[in-house]
């Protein structure tokens, strides 16, 4: 069982970062050259590509943390008690997000511009959101290098967003324009001030 864990874990690592930097290298060139449609795609193995790259390092990435657990031991308990609850607050916030934008808007169809909700504190509260889950994930399992990963994931949205950007603007003009001047692309003080209203307002 240590050797499957051990080869599982080197596979996993492996694959996670030539995804990454796949998936890196396919964003980018769609940055320099938008006329080959690289990202936003809705249809066709340009979309396929690019979300299969993507998938690949998300699965990859938390398959590599469970198997540090089993191979760099179990570790203090303290680590669970603080991973654990930011991992799954965080990702059960990234599928609630869902019910806001909608299944076909989160993969690149349009289907109306969406500014209410979450997405009143953030245009990528989806994002932000996994790359926490990520965070409670390294912290969990106990390895800096998943924190790396969550760092990358990051990397990789900030890509996905420049790129969806260009895009957005392109489909939904003005409104999206204003959208952009009024609400931050993932969070800043803005944010904490409309959640304090919000809070303040249910009370």
């Amino acid at each position: 069982m240590t050797d499957f864990f051990n080869s599982l874990h080197t596979f996993a690592l492996w694959a996670a970062v030539l995804s990454a930097v796949a998936l890196g290298g396919h964003l980018t060139l769609s940055l320099r050259r938008p006329d080959l449609g690289l990202w936003p795609a809705s249809d066709g193995w340009r979309h396929h590509l690019a979300f299969g790259l993507f998938r690949i390092f998300c699965g990859t990435t938390v398959v590599f943390a469970v198997c540090e657990i089993f191979v760099n031991g179990f570790g203090h308990w303290a680590r669970y008690l603080v991973g654990l609850p930011i991992m799954v607050v965080a990702f059960g916030i990234t599928l609630w997000g869902y019910r806001f934008l909608g299944l076909d808007n989160t993969y690149c169809e349009s289907e109306g511009l969406v500014t209410g909700g979450m997405y009143a504190y953030s245009r990528n509260p989806q994002y932000v959101t996994s790359v926490l889950a990520t965070v409670g994930l390294g912290i969990t399992s106990g390895s800096l290098i998943t924190l790396g990963f969550a760092a990358t994931l990051f990397a990789l949205y900030f890509l996905f967003v420049l790129n969806e950007e260009r895009w957005l603007l392109k489909g939904y003009g003005r409104a999206f324009a204003e959208y952009m001047k009024s609400t931050p692309r993932f969070v800043d003080e803005r944010s904490l001030v409309l959640a304090h209203r919000s809070i303040k307002a249910a009370l």
